[in-house]
């Protein structure tokens, strides 16, 4: 059987609204393929095999990221397992802002600066290393107290090429990570933070595939943004920039606090669907 009878008999399979694209992706992972004209081609048994195994783990609710293993993440194609998040759009766009803040200390600073940069809880590793790879001139440091989320990081830096050699990976509690020669010596501090609370309703494909404790963060979710707040302003150098992702309704509270802390500049920045995601906060001189 050719790939393009496949393609709608593995769609009439899959449920829901993007059945479609969703066989799309699974048939091109399985096959190799990439263009319409190639689905002419016959599939070979152990792909047939390796294409069912997909769809069973898609319709048991399995992620398409977790069953595909892989996902792209702005410049970046991500291996991705049940170990860590899923990388998202709102963290995409929170990358973007730190680019563009590492692009801009640059012009400030001289091209030839060398910026230091702390991926905390990194997880897949998407942050650090699309930073690596999108900004000339930066020492990153990826760090996460899982050792599984070490493991994913190490497999993406990996296929990072020359780029990877800018990046460190570290494992342990937030800052216990970092050397102490960085102690107050970080041009540029990110974190995508759990920050759900403990009791929140989460959809099922969330709640019962990814980490639970890359997700939830006591009560009100917020007990590691705070302790990220409380912690970065002692690591980052003058004029330093922290970037925390949150969720919408935890800005006011956050924006608070770190008004409390010290902080100055202190904004909050918008996600593709126009909700206050990500705070800014810089150290003062």
């Amino acid at each position: 059987m050719s790939w393009k009878e496949l393609l709608p008999e593995t769609v009439s399979k899959l449920e829901g609204d993007n059945a479609e694209l969703e066989a799309k992706w699974m048939i091109e992972e399985v096959s190799g393929i990439t263009e319409q004209s190639d689905y002419r081609e016959k599939a070979k048994p152990a792909q047939l095999d390796r294409l069912n195994r997909l769809i069973e783990r898609r319709l048991a609710g399995e992620p398409l990221q977790y069953v595909l293993g892989r996902w792209q993440f702005r410049e970046l194609d991500l291996f991705v397992d049940r170990r860590v998040l899923i990388p998202r759009p709102e963290t995409e766009v929170m990358v973007g802002y730190v680019i563009e803040e590492c692009k801009s200390k640059k012009a400030q600073f001289g091209v030839e600066t060398v910026l230091n940069v702390a991926d905390l809880g990194c997880g897949s590793g998407a942050i650090g290393l699309s930073i690596a790879r999108e900004v000339e001139g930066v020492s990153v440091w990826c760090s996460d107290i899982s050792e599984d989320a070490i493991s994913v990081t190490r497999a993406n830096l990996a296929g990072l090429g020359m780029a990877g050699q800018k990046v460190s990976i570290t494992q342990g509690f937030w800052f216990d990570a970092l050397p102490e020669e960085l102690l107050g010596k970080l041009d540029v501090i990110v974190s995508n933070p759990p920050y759900i609370g403990d009791d929140e309703e989460l959809p099922p494909e969330v709640r019962d595939w990814e980490p639970s404790s890359s997700l939830r963060a006591g009560p009100l979710g917020t007990e590691d943004l705070s302790f990220l707040l409380k912690n970065s302003i002692k690591w980052l150098a003058s004029e330093g920039t922290l970037f925390l992702e949150m969720s919408p309704k935890q800005s006011g509270e956050i924006v608070q606090e770190a008004l409390d802390l010290g902080y100055k500049g202190v904004q909050l920045r918008l996600d593709l669907t126009e909700r206050e995601r990500v705070l800014v906060a810089r150290k003062p001189l």
